[in-house]
């Protein structure tokens, strides 16, 4: 039995993932977490990365190394998405990274990336579930996966991620009416797209995986996060919608203490609801499922299947 660790180096997050193979499944979770990196923070539009974020991130990645170390983990895999491959200086912070930890961080594009998200989607789908439309929320991108039986049919990522929209519109705490229509304006255009790919494929029920999800399903369940590894379950759309009413009321220093709300989210996940009730709306979404599983579960997946 092998032991890996895959890092998903996101534009918010820095994910990691430990695990053995295993041959009952592809793999046997043994450690996940997930630290605040703001990788895009100040220069997303400006495709650069500044010099306190390439900090925070070098940080985070020496804090995985321990983690990694104690696990006498056998191969580590590193994925850098939306923020690394968009700076024109990303050489220079995977140069760095492997000057000091030795790791080599392989930047993917948009389309590998909805291609591996739904890699690690598919683990958890259950078997009898139609077509779907997968949605995966990021800090950079956001990407979009239309799947049924195993298999992607069509797929496209946007560069409309959570972060980018707030460098880009004021929001107030708590949000106004005005600041949340200027949001569904900044996801309008990318809806549209996909209303009609919706439409080509008959599609009522959407997938939403990991990140904002896990927290809005960790709200609904009163759940405190991270306790426990779900298997997809379905989050009702009139409770969603309940718990996007309370999000875009509260302040942050309220939000933070909802149970179930993880820190590193407070801030983010209101335009993260909006976003999701937003779509659920003009897309006609009846059905949303959520799944723990997504970029960081696909790596694992592919890595120890070309061992």
């Amino acid at each position: 039995m092998s032991r890996y660790a895959v890092i998903d180096l996101g534009t918010n997050t820095c994910n990691l993932l430990v695990a053995n193979s295993s041959s009952s499944a592809s793999f046997e979770v043994l450690y996940d977490c997930k630290l605040p990196v703001k990788l895009g923070r100040g220069g997303i539009h400006k495709e650069v990365l500044l010099s306190d974020a390439i900090e925070r991130g070098l940080e985070a990645l020496r804090k995985h190394a321990s983690t990694i170390d104690q696990f006498k983990v056998d191969k580590v895999k590193i994925i850098g998405t939306s923020a690394l491959r968009g700076a024109t200086n990303s050489n220079d912070f995977c140069n760095l990274v492997q000057k000091e930890l030795g790791w080599s961080i392989e930047v993917i594009s948009g389309e590998l990336e909805a291609e591996l998200i739904f890699r690690g989607v598919d683990l958890s789908l259950p078997a009898n579930l139609g077509p779907c439309l997968i949605i995966d929320i990021g800090g950079g991108s956001i990407e979009f996966i239309v799947a049924q039986n195993h298999t992607i049919h069509w797929k496209k990522s946007f560069n409309t991620g959570i972060a980018r929209v707030i460098e880009a519109i004021e929001i107030s705490d708590p949000i106004t009416l005005a600041q949340i229509e200027k949001i569904e304006k900044w996801f309008t255009p990318s809806l549209l797209e996909i209303n009609e790919v919706c439409q080509r494929f008959q599609l009522n029920t959407a997938v939403g995986c990991s990140g904002a999800f896990d927290t809005f399903m960790d709200i609904y369940e009163q759940e405190v996060p991270d306790q426990k590894m779900r298997k997809a379950s379905e989050l009702p759309i009139f409770e969603l919608k309940k718990i996007h009413q309370k999000l875009i009321e509260l302040s942050s220093e309220k939000r933070g203490s909802l149970i179930g709300m993880e820190p590193l989210r407070v801030e983010m996940i209101v335009i993260a609801s909006v976003f999701t009730n937003f779509m659920v709306n003009k897309l006609n979404i009846e059905h949303l499922i959520h799944t723990p599983y997504s970029l960081k579960e696909g790596v694992m997946d592919q890595l120890i299947s070309e061992e």
